[in-house]
């Protein structure tokens, strides 16, 4: 009764200090005639505090855990799992790579402690404890013969149940982890899809600030996403979790910004994308200059195409205009010259009346021998005109 008394008063002064968990995950895996592999993680409120594998069997304590008050070997849990994987042989025809076990205990703000031990095969639930009951629980038919021979095994269990519900919590209270400052890392970055129009935009954050709790996509193009995914927060086991967003956008608006922002519990922190991928390859720039040779090489061909059209037209134009001109007057008959001549020749017309049909009908091409008469015409004209214009002639009338 005096042990049950401390043991509560213990739970109540751990609890004040917050919930916390101690998980210790041990993992065996097989190999044709060979011994297994063991290794276990020993994880404290999400970080892993302790490691041990079956070379040495011996905890090596991570650099997080200040307190010392640990266990020094593994070699109970590295039995437990060879005693299972025996089992399974000897009672199951199944093939068995991986073997699993996941046992500790959560305690609660109030004092609660709620303890687990479960098994699997192969990544399947195989066997699952109960600490109250002591008994097994089978979640596989090829389970039935385990769960039997254990649940007969009561020192076993009753060992098994005191581990989980009452030595788990004295642990959670002799464990003391170094502090650490509270540090953000978010990078965006964008991964290039098979079409060239879109890429997958990537918002990863890496914080100890347990208060960071949720991320979200800013920036002018962040409404026209296509879709958008958050995952986390997920511990990374070394103190710090993990957020991720993934959206889905588009290449082909260049002038949209695309942001990440994380909520933490002082600040908010925001990262825009820059055009690159993860390795720091421009993928904005190449969609750009892809589409810039695209139009280059599209204006290119445009021009030559209508220069084309245009010369085809205009040799079509001329070939038309060529078809329809009117073919030249035939020349006259010789007896309507001869006529002409004889009119011309007569000497009844008025030398100036003469002049002028010579020169109507022939323009320079006038006959020999009519050249005679049109000169005199001519320069009859201009001594003419040099009387009407001529500013001496008018200077010597006033």
């Amino acid at each position: 009764m005096r042990r049950m008394r401390w043991f509560l008063c213990f739970l109540s002064s751990v609890a004040a200090y917050g919930p916390h968990s101690l998980i210790f995950l041990s993992t065996g895996r097989t190999a044709p005639k060979a011994r297994p592999v063991f290794e276990q993680l020993t994880v404290y409120d999400d970080v892993g505090i302790s490691y041990c594998d079956s070379k040495t069997t011996q905890e090596q304590v991570k650099p997080r855990l200040q307190s010392r008050h640990f266990s020094e070997s593994c070699n109970g849990a590295f039995g437990d799992v060879l005693r299972f994987i025996k089992d399974i042989s000897s009672h199951t025809n199944d093939t068995v790579d991986v073997v699993q076990r996941r046992r500790g205990c959560i305690l609660s703000s109030s004092g609660r402690v709620s303890a687990f031990d479960t098994w699997a095969v192969n990544g399947v639930d195989f066997l699952t404890f109960d600490p109250e009951s002591e008994q097994w629980t089978s979640h596989e038919p090829s389970a039935l013969p385990i769960k039997k021979k254990w649940n007969e095994d009561k020192i076993r269990n009753y060992a098994f149940s005191g581990f989980i519900s009452q030595d788990c919590p004295l642990i959670i209270g002799r464990i003391t982890l170094r502090s650490i400052d509270k540090t953000t890392d978010l990078h965006v970055f964008a991964k290039p899809t098979a079409d060239t129009d879109r890429a997958l935009l990537r918002c990863h954050v890496t914080t100890t600030d347990r208060s960071a709790s949720s991320m979200h996509l800013v920036g002018d193009g962040a409404s026209r996403a296509f879709w958008i995914s958050v995952t986390g927060p997920v511990p990374s086991g070394d103190g710090s979790v993990i957020l991720r967003l993934t959206a889905m956008i588009s290449l082909t608006q260049v002038i949209n910004t695309y942001g990440c922002t994380v909520q933490t519990g002082g600040h908010n922190i925001t990262v825009y994308w820059d055009g690159n991928t993860l390795d720091h390859r421009p993928l904005i720039h190449t969609r750009i200059t892809s589409n810039s040779m695209f139009l280059g090489v599209l204006g290119f061909f445009c021009v030559v195409a209508t220069v084309t059209l245009i010369s085809c037209a205009m040799i079509y134009l001329q070939k038309c205009v060529k078809t329809r001109r009117p073919p030249p007057p035939p020349p006259p008959s010789p007896a309507l010259v001869q006529q002409f001549h004889s009119f011309i020749q007569s000497s009844t017309l008025f030398p100036d009346i003469r002049d002028i049909l010579i020169s109507a009908v022939y323009a320079t091409n006038t006959p020999q021998r009519y050249r005679h008469h049109q000169e005199e015409w001519y320069d009859m004209m201009r001594f003419r005109d040099q009387d009407y214009y001529d500013p001496e002639f008018f200077a010597g009338q006033v």
